[in-house]
């Protein structure tokens, strides 16, 4: 990112904060109290991301609860088929078939390397080891492993879909022409560690208020300031 990138994100962050109470992280146990299918905190971080992933947290909470009703545990949504999760996760989940096929395989890959549906394996690792495990999983993107990284583990990393993408891309905070990657390679180098888990926060709300705009955070009172993608 440009110095002129980082104020212009610098000041959004700023304008965010002025609506924004502080409260309610983005976590699978922020926006669903308790575990959503098994005990494995980074597991549901895992399972909650790919939900929330070019979505929303409206229809990732809705798809969760739709899953915890409708399935025993992890195990028994492994074995579902693409079209009998894509239906339990409800005709409104936006791209719910490929959503679905991704997460099947995401499971099924986990099961095979652990033997288990468990990523306690990650105790053991260093970031970049935990970075690679993830990296080489198929069909897991990559604002999904740096959800678990940065939320799940306390690491440095910065969650960016297409949908948050689109949105700064709008503000001039990241190159829109430029690959997914490499915008979220470029936000993770341009925001620092100790301001990557708040930073993240503070857009993800703003992105769920935004209705698909690219509207500018309204300051208190009302009015409001002038205005300025992939896995």
């Amino acid at each position: 990112m440009t110095p002129e990138m980082i104020d212009m994100l610098n000041t959004l962050i700023k304008e965010i904060e002025k609506t924004h109470d502080g409260s309610g992280g983005v976590g699978a146990n922020d926006l669903i109290p308790g575990t959503v299918l098994c005990d494995d905190a980074l597991l549901n971080e895992l399972v909650f991301s790919m939900l929330l992933w070019e979505s929303s947290f409206e229809h990732a909470k809705k798809a969760a609860g739709r899953i915890s009703e409708e399935l025993v545990d992890l195990n028994e949504l492994r074995v579902c088929t693409g079209d009998e999760l894509a239906l339990i996760m409800g005709a409104r989940m936006p791209r719910g078939g490929e959503r679905a096929r991704r997460l099947l395989r995401v499971l099924n890959e986990i099961y095979d390397r652990e033997n288990t549906l468990s990523l306690s394996v990650f105790s053991e690792m260093s970031k970049r080891e935990v970075q690679e495990y993830l990296e080489g999983i198929d069909g897991l993107p990559r604002f999904v492993s740096a959800r678990v990284i940065l939320l799940g583990l306390d690491w440095h990393a910065f969650p960016l879909d297409e949908r948050l993408a689109k949105l700064l891309g709008s503000k001039n905070i990241i190159t829109a022409s430029e690959a997914l990657n490499h915008q979220a390679a470029q936000l993770e180098r341009g925001v620092r560690a100790s301001d990557s888990l708040r930073t993240y926060t503070l857009i993800e709300h703003w992105a769920q208020n935004q209705r698909g705009s690219s509207r500018s955070p309204k300051p208190r009172g009302g009015k409001k300031t002038t205005k300025g993608v992939s896995s």
